[in-house]
């Protein structure tokens, strides 16, 4: 269970004296479940989510946010993309882009970069509000509770991001994706992006992002979806998926952008949900 480390760094946790934000296991346990978390745990779950390794990530960027912070994540990872269809993309940045969301991190970076770098404009990324914590990246993270009932103030925020003129990126599914019928794919999708598409007049970009995590991420979540645990414990596995992005390479494909008044037709929600989904999920296969 060793992480991928940079050689090259020069930064080591040990001498940490900075402002720079530090991921800490047993504080942000503390804060979201209000239970303090024994030392071994700790332990345990520093090692898991490999810790060290996003902290030196985030002393060796100090300074950057947002937009900037993404590009400069995706370089120091030497993160490759291979786009399709990028001629598809509307003119007009003013829209939802939605994807299937196989990662849980760096599809969310990497698709972030791509439609930021396009319009050469900011954007902002609808998030699990827990991924609040991640400072660098607050400027563009429109919070959301998937797990419960958003509060007063991630609602209008979300309000007030819709309005813009700024690209919004959404995974509509909430979580990333899990092995279900023997197929990776997304669990099924909420019908918010469609309500916020239709009430905010913006077009729908459908995306399909081409990747997978590792063995283990998917050996625990089918250990865990036999035993029977509720508790998501994939999610405590994403940001070591992230780290062991380092040197990877995923396809991009991208299909034209639908107006939701083209997309009604006598459909219900949950058929123009499928509608969307049935898209994403042929790109791969119609490039």
């Amino acid at each position: 269970m060793n992480c991928p480390r940079n050689e090259n760094s020069k930064y080591e946790l040990s001498a940490m004296m900075s402002e720079v934000q530090q991921i800490d296991v047993e504080s942000i346990i503390k804060q979201k479940w209000g239970k303090t978390p024994s030392s071994f745990l700790c332990k345990i779950l520093e090692k898991l989510i490999c810790q060290k390794e996003i902290n030196s990530l985030l002393i060796k960027l100090e300074g950057l946010e947002g937009v900037d912070f993404i590009r400069a994540l995706i370089k120091e990872l030497n993160i490759k993309i291979e786009v399709f269809g990028i001629e598809k993309l509307p003119k007009d940045p003013r829209a939802i882009f939605v994807s299937n969301h196989p990662l849980g991190a760096a599809d969310g970076i990497c698709l972030s970069n791509l439609i930021a770098e396009h319009y050469n404009t900011d954007i902002r990324y609808i998030v699990n509000d827990i991924l609040l914590k991640i400072i660098p990246l607050q400027k563009i993270f429109i919070p959301v509770n998937v797990l419960g009932v958003s509060s007063r103030k991630s609602i209008e925020i979300l309000q007030k991001e819709l309005n813009s003129s700024l690209p919004i990126l959404s995974f509509p599914a909430g979580f990333c994706s899990r092995f279900l019928g023997g197929k990776l794919k997304d669990v099924p999708w909420k019908k918010s992006f469609i309500k916020m598409a239709k009430e905010n007049d913006r077009p729908i970009v459908p995306i399909f992002f081409q990747g997978r995590n590792s063995k283990l991420f998917y050996t625990v979540e089918f250990i865990r979806r036999i035993l029977g645990v509720k508790f998501n414990i994939g999610m405590l596995l994403l940001p070591r998926e992230f780290v062991h992005s380092r040197n990877k390479k995923y396809k991009i494909y991208i299909a034209p952008s639908i107006q939701t008044k083209d997309l009604e037709s006598g459909l219900s929600i949950q058929e123009q949900i499928e509608k969307i989904r049935n898209i994403v999920y042929s790109l791969p296969n119609n490039k």
